[in-house]
This record gives C-alpha cells, structure tokens and sequence, in this order.
C-alpha cells in the first residue's frame, strides 16, 4: 500500500512538474508573440512613415516645379503673344503696300552699303521679276548680271517669322563667294532685333 501511495504522490508530483513547463512553454510562446506582433507593428509603422516621407518630398519637388514653371510658361505666353501682335500688325503694313514701295524697301540697303565690285546675279522670289529688275538696274546699273525666278529658302535659309509676303531678292557672284540678302525677312528680323521693345511699349503699353 506504501508503495502504491508513493507511486499515485509520483505521478502527481511529474504531472504537476509537466503542467508548470507547459505553462512556463505557453507564457514563453505568448510572449514571443507579443514581441513579434509589436516588431511587426514597428516595421509597418517606419515602412508606412517612410512611403509618407519618400511621397511627401516627390509632392513638394512636383510642386516646386509647378510653381517654378508657371511664372516661365507666362513669360513665354506673353512673349509670344507679342511677337504674334508685332508680326500682325508689320502684315498689315504691308498689305497697304504696292509691290513697287516693297522691292523699294528690301533695295534701299543697296543706297545704303553695298559696293560691289563683280557683277551680281539676282534670284527673286515673291515680287514680279520684271518689276524687282527695273529697280535693281536702277541701282546695280552694269554690275547687274542674270535675274531669275526661284522660290523662298531655296537659294539660303531663311527663318520663317510668320510673314504672309515671303518676298525677297538674293544677290549672289558668279563665283558664289559673296551672297546679300535683300529681302522682306531680314529687312524685318533687323527691326525686331534693335526695336522690339519700343514696337511692343507703343503696342501694349509700357510697364507690363
């Protein structure tokens, strides 16, 4: 009977020392849940913060660059309103312009600083060949070679400024070694480059 009372009081005593292990196992792995979740927790905190970071800065550089673009987008609108105001108005001037006054124009540069010494040839283009010949006998005199037909840009580059009337004359040598532009492009580039900001003052006002 001892021995039987021993053995009941030794497998209490095992179950007993199991249940505090399996406890002690239990409390562990809770715990070692806790730390998880919270770790996990953590992570997503500082991930969350630094996506919020990484696209609050790509917003204020975005915003940045709007903010810097619209005062240039402006500028270049206003520009190019303008230019196309200025260029309106010098078609119009030329609209009430005969053919005679417009050779005139683009010639009066040869009164002014042009002393060949070779003969020049003369392609025309937009004007009546006739009519820019006569004028260019006028001032050439003998030094006027050939006067031919050709078409806008052909013979040189020429940068389209928004004329309607792509007229013009282009004197060239023989030898091709020396070429004057006589023509309603350049005489106008030249006005727009030394008087652009009086033209536009007398358009829109000073002090825009």
């Amino acid at each position: 009977m001892q021995e039987l009372r021993s053995t009941e009081i030794l497998d209490k005593e095992i179950q007993a020392e199991a249940r505090r292990k399996v406890e002690d196992i239990l409390k562990r792995a809770e715990e070692e849940g806790q730390k998880v979740l919270s770790e996990v927790d953590e992570k997503i905190a500082a991930a969350k913060k630094e996506k919020e970071d990484f696209y609050s800065k790509k917003l204020n550089a975005l915003k940045m660059d709007l903010d810097a673009s619209i005062p240039l987008e402006k500028q270049r609108f206003e520009v190019t309103f303008i230019q196309s105001a200025i260029i309106a108005l010098i078609n119009e001037y030329l609209k009430n312009m005969s053919e005679e006054q417009r050779i005139e124009l683009v010639t009066k540069q040869l009164n002014e600083n042009c002393d060949f010494n070779m003969p020049m040839n003369a392609y025309i283009y937009g004007f009546n060949v006739d009519a820019a010949k006569k004028m260019l006998s006028q001032k050439l005199a003998e030094k006027l070679g050939k006067c031919e037909e050709t078409v806008f840009g052909k013979i040189v580059a020429e940068k389209d400024i928004g004329l309607t009337k792509n007229e013009g004359i282009i004197l060239e040598s023989e030898d091709r070694t020396l070429r004057y532009r006589l023509t309603l492009v350049e005489v106008f580039s030249r006005i727009l480059d030394k008087n652009r900001a009086e033209l536009s003052d007398a358009l829109f006002g000073q002090g825009r």
